[in-house]
């Protein structure tokens, strides 16, 4: 499923309400099998003119955890994230497109110490200076146990920007993502923390990059 301006990332949770024809169809057959179809997100600008959706090369497959038809003809689906996928081609557009992909994996490299603590750190700043970070979001995201999860989702849940979150689903090295992630948090907690000390007239606040 090729979509303007939605990424998913693996482990999050997508709604979508399937209304097309062409994915009434391809929602019929995923779920006489494997109950499983890619979310790809759509370029807005693409060079190449033979797709009416250029797709970007990186994209997630999720599995059907929900699926309720309604009255009329449309359907409810919650996906979840599974995995991280590279597109190699095209194969079909008709009845619905599909895919030739290969596994993306994230590669996690032992010697680069994990940035976890640093953005749970500023993500309660972020929380504390008034950002769209909530307690709910704090305590989900604690009790996950994996690094590359926690980041996938916190990105998933917090990075509005479609082109940026696009850029770091497509990063393999979690120590990379975990660094952009972090460094759009800063930015923003500074902007918060400015836009507070402008209108409150208090202390500038100390944001430690480091």
């Amino acid at each position: 499923m090729t979509l303007r301006g939605v990424v998913l990332f693996p482990h999050a949770m997508l709604p979508l309400r399937i209304f097309e024809d062409r994915y009434k169809k391809m929602l019929s057959d995923v779920l006489k099998k494997d109950r499983m179809f890619a979310v790809v997100a759509q370029r807005e600008k693409c060079d190449d003119e033979s797709s009416e959706e250029p797709p970007f090369e990186v994209a997630t497959i999720g599995l059907v955890r929900v699926s309720k038809k309604n009255p009329d003809g449309t359907s409810f689906v919650m996906l979840q994230g599974v995995s991280r996928i590279r597109i190699r081609s095209i194969i079909q557009e008709s009845p619905y497109r599909v895919l030739d992909a290969e596994a993306f994996d994230t590669i996690v490299e032992k010697e680069q110490p994990t940035m976890r603590s640093k953005i749970y750190d500023a993500l309660v700043q972020n929380r504390k200076l008034g950002g769209e970070v909530t307690n709910e979001t704090l305590e989900y995201l604690n009790v996950v146990d994996d690094d590359a999860t926690f980041i996938d989702l916190a990105a998933f849940t917090l990075c509005k920007n479609t082109i940026r979150k696009q850029a770091m689903l497509e990063v393999q090295r979690l120590h990379k993502r975990s660094e952009m992630f972090f460094d759009d948090l800063m930015k923003e907690n500074l902007q918060l923390a400015l836009h507070k000390n402008f209108t409150n007239g208090g202390e500038f606040p100390d944001l430690d990059r480091n």
